[in-house]
């Protein structure tokens, strides 16, 4: 590349930068360098599952939270209750994805669906 054709190229680039940087408009220009940047060079792929030591650690907090939310007498105490036993859920839905264990439906989860996962989840090991 020659000198002059090479200068051309640091200058119209130079002057579209500091355009967009008058205008307020260098997030876009630099949004689509990072976009650029990460459809020639993707990501590591990373796991969608949560590691079983903070599975278990999720759990043994919750319930205990859970038990502790449903012997207190505060105000707007079963939304509390209710709230607890979702996060609780959740984090059940999520040790059966990670250990492989057939998931029960949707939450909130009924007594039955919520003991027989974690009978499941229990005789694969994890222990909460």
């Amino acid at each position: 590349m020659s000198l002059g054709l090479w200068v051309l190229v640091v200058g119209l680039t130079s002057s579209v930068l500091s355009a967009a940087w008058l205008l307020g408009h260098l997030e876009r220009v630099g949004a689509l360098v990072v976009r650029g940047w990460r459809r020639m060079r993707p990501g590591r792929a990373t796991s969608s599952t949560v590691p079983v030591e903070q599975l278990a650690a999720d759990l043994r907090r919750l319930a205990a939270h859970l038990e502790a939310t449903y012997d207190t007498d505060q105000p707007a105490k079963m939304q509390r209750v209710a709230a607890a036993a979702l996060a609780y859920d959740w984090v059940l839905l999520s040790a059966c994805r990670t250990l492989e264990v057939p998931e029960p439906p949707m939450p909130p989860l009924d007594a039955v669906d919520r003991l027989t996962t974690e009978a499941d989840l229990a005789r694969r090991g994890l222990a909460w």
